[in-house]
């Protein structure tokens, strides 16, 4: 039962591959064959790669905000809630990741060859009547001829790509955000308003390898100030609003794989209009059956992080409206309490309640995962408390090939 030992924000950014490598059929949009990609990832479960994070080496930075090429894979996943001059919603969510493919410690002399495969997955949604509407593009790339890759560039900027799409953290931490797909063109630009926050190994039980190094590492910038641009056919959208970017290097094959055994997890990523944000797991088993488990870490206003178990909690799905994808039912209304803070919340889909329809469910190993852009409403004591978020729901339908919906 380690997995229940996790912390939450490490099981959130390690359940961020639920979305992103399908096992199955995906629409012809997707843009790369999950087959081969499902391959790469089996080897890459069964076969010697890079070496695993070594344990004494603690998080650090600005070092570790850069790229980690020793390390077994890498995640990078931006997400953000924005609205443009007319107070219209736009969601966008950036995955990338790199999945070593050789242990070697010097490049390989072609130009061609390649060391590592890059996966990605773009998703930017917008309500009101804007004409972007829902965007999903998908793309695979080798670490060669300059397709993608990840590490400091001449200028000394720290840069993952892959194709069009470009994470950049330049001078004083910002982080800069270009992708172009689908006739849509995003300039972002993210600063933190909060330090970043680093998982504690020893208060947590973290994955091991055999020899007792930590095999990953992660931190969290829950709290980004986000401005910038959205450009479609030729008309540009002046953006703001907030963002969340996670950060995970190591050994992320089981998740990658998606063996989790008997456990399935919701996660909840939400930023609230006092300054704080919550990190939520809603762990239980598959096919239902015990009682399952809850759990959240509260960020607030100055960083300081408090781990908060199910006897401090309750995080439960209500009677609000559900969605049906190939028929499978997901929850799409939660209600939050957290007594000891006199905090009650309820989180539901920021775009399905607005009437422009369900977000993306991804198919992965016969599994779908409902991902989506949310709101939050409630209270904290007497005072009214707002803000937004991300939702994934996990493990609801189980076998066989379903259809694939997208919204956010």
């Amino acid at each position: 039962m380690r997995w229940l030992a996790l912390p939450v924000a490490l099981v959130i950014l390690a359940g961020l591959a639920y979305g992103l490598w399908p096992r199955g059929a995906m629409p012809a949009s997707g843009g790369f064959d999950a087959t081969a990609l499902a391959a790469a990832l089996a080897e890459l479960s069964s076969e010697p790669g890079p070496a695993a994070v070594a344990a004494s080496a603690p998080v650090s930075f600005p070092a570790d905000h850069g790229a980690h090429p020793e390390a077994r894979a890498e995640l990078w996943e931006l997400s953000a809630v924005l609205q443009d001059a007319g107070k219209r919603p736009v969601a966008v969510r950036l995955t990338v990741a790199r999945l070593g493919l050789s242990d070697r410690a010097e490049p390989r002399a072609s130009a061609m060859a390649a060391d590592a495969l890059f996966a990605g997955e773009l998703v930017v949604t917008a309500g009101g009547d804007i004409k972007a509407g829902a965007l999903r593009e998908q793309r695979v790339s080798r670490a060669a001829l300059g397709l993608a890759g990840a590490g400091a560039d001449q200028a000394g900027v720290e840069r993952v790509w892959i194709e069009q799409w470009t994470l950049a953290r330049e001078a004083g931490g910002s982080v800069v955000l270009r992708a172009a797909a689908g006739g849509v063109e995003l300039r972002l630009g993210f600063s933190p308003l909060k330090p970043p926050l680093v998982l504690d190994q020893q208060a947590f039980a973290s994955p091991t390898s055999e020899d007792g190094a930590a095999s990953l590492r992660l931190y969290s910038q829950s709290r980004l100030a986000v401005s910038g641009s959205l450009r479609l056919e030729g008309v540009e959208q002046p953006l703001q609003g907030l963002g969340w970017l996670d950060h995970g290097w190591g050994d992320l094959s089981e998740t990658l794989s998606g063996g989790r055994g008997q456990l399935v997890a919701n996660r909840f990523q939400l930023q609230l209009d006092d300054g704080s944000e919550l990190a939520c797991l809603h762990l239980r088993r598959r096919g239902g059956g015990g009682t399952p488990i809850p759990s959240c870490v509260l960020i607030g206003v100055d960083g300081e992080q408090v781990v908060l178990q199910r006897r401090d909690l309750t995080l439960a799905p209500t009677d609000a409206k559900s969605v049906a994808v190939g028929g499978t039912s997901y929850p799409l209304g939660w209600r939050l309490m957290i007594p000891a803070r006199e905090l009650e919340l309820e989180i539901k889909p920021l775009f399905a309640s607005k009437g422009s329809g369900p977000a993306s469910t991804v198919l992965m190993q016969g599994n779908q995962t409902w991902r989506g852009a949310v709101e939050v409403k409630g209270r904290r004591g007497a005072d009214a408390l707002d803000g937004h978020g991300r939702m994934d729901l996990n493990g609801y339908a189980e076998g066989g090939i379903v259809g694939t919906g997208f919204g956010i």
